[in-house]
């Protein structure tokens, strides 16, 4: 197995290092720097913004309000509109009429933005290379990583 070199090309020192786990927070940054650059490599090739291809990915999951949307993004709804116009345009989403409450708009993927959304997760190459590599063993111990982080974070 070849070790990367640091997603940011730094090493933490200073008040960086101080504190908890200074080799866990630096490994998860270089992950997430990692995973970033995977993502919106796919975007780019799907001619997306990553920003894009995230509301994209949440519409594929679920119909949402531009509310619900803005909270998984941690914005404003109104920062929002342009990108899901651009999907609009583009035949990927659509605004429908949210059936509990005619007021609201959600923004749901149409067929072809659901098989773009698959297809984006089918080509991200770092990251299907990195777990295609895993010895079901290490998938695990990642997995109940993650799990332990996510379930064990505030909300």
């Amino acid at each position: 197995m070849s070790v990367r070199p640091s997603f940011t090309g730094e090493t933490l020192t200073g008040e960086l290092a101080r504190g908890r786990f200074p080799g866990i927070r630096k490994a998860m940054l270089d992950f997430v720097g990692a995973y970033l650059l995977d993502f919106e490599t796919s975007a780019q090739r799907a001619g997306l913004t990553l920003a894009q291809a995230r509301v994209l990915g949440f519409a594929a999951i679920k119909p949402s309000s531009m509310k619900e949307l803005a909270e998984q993004f941690g914005c404003d709804p109104s920062n929002l509109t342009a990108k899901v116009d651009r999907l609009v345009a583009l035949g990927l989403v659509e605004r429908r009429t949210d059936p509990h409450d005619g007021r609201v708009k959600l923004i749901a993927a149409t067929p072809e933005g659901v098989a773009t959304s698959a297809a984006l997760c089918h080509s991200r190459d770092w990251l299907a290379e990195v777990l295609g590599s895993l010895t079901p063993d290490e998938a695990q111990t990642i997995q109940t990583a993650f799990d332990l982080l996510v379930n064990r974070a505030p909300a």
